[in-house]
């Protein structure tokens, strides 16, 4: 009968250990060297994306890895970026999302970009709007409603006007000009 022999470990697991350092250079998206030559992640819960000369507060794991927490102060604030490291979508999920800015806002995408007001209406409010498409824009409403004190409309080809009824009415002129003009 062979006895069971029993082998206890006596792990001692330390816990993980914070410091501070300087950011010196980034290697890739989510990695950084260290002013005292280590190298370290960002954390996932570190949305601000770290930057050279970022003073910033670090972990050091039991396994000697270490991560980014949070970027304690930059000396140059003008910009910051946040990111979620490796994350390939961001979700906001609030009851109501503010986003103000003192001069500029910019939505870019590569890709698709949706506005949607379910319930609601979409307002855009600006001193002048500007739109451009590169191959179409199509318009689909119930109802369309402008008030302009200048419309001006240019097509270089076809321009059509189609309607179950359709009314022109000018209160002084209404000009029509062509080389061939075709009524009924």
């Amino acid at each position: 009968m062979l006895a069971a022999s029993r082998r206890s470990f006596s792990r001692t697991r330390s816990a993980p250990q914070l410091s501070e350092a300087v950011i010196v250079e980034a290697l890739r998206d989510d990695a950084w060297r260290l002013d005292d030559g280590r190298l370290a992640q960002q954390a996932t819960s570190c949305l601000i994306t770290p930057q050279a000369g970022d003073r910033v507060l670090l972990v050091c794991m039991a396994d000697d890895s270490h991560y980014v927490l949070h970027v304690l102060s930059r000396r140059d604030r003008r910009r910051a970026t946040l990111a979620v490291p490796g994350a390939g979508q961001l979700s906001i999920r609030q009851g109501s999302v503010d986003v103000s800015a003192t001069q500029t806002i910019a939505l870019r995408a590569a890709g698709e970009v949706e506005i949607t007001a379910v319930h609601g209406p979409l307002s855009l409010n600006a001193r002048n709007i500007f739109t451009s498409a590169t191959e179409a824009i199509v318009h689909t409403a119930r109802s369309c409603v402008g008030q302009v004190d200048q419309f001006l409309l240019n097509a270089r080809q076809l321009l059509r006007l189609h309607g179950e009824q359709v009314m022109l009415t000018a209160r002084q002129d209404a000009k029509i000009d062509a080389e061939r003009i075709s009524l009924g």
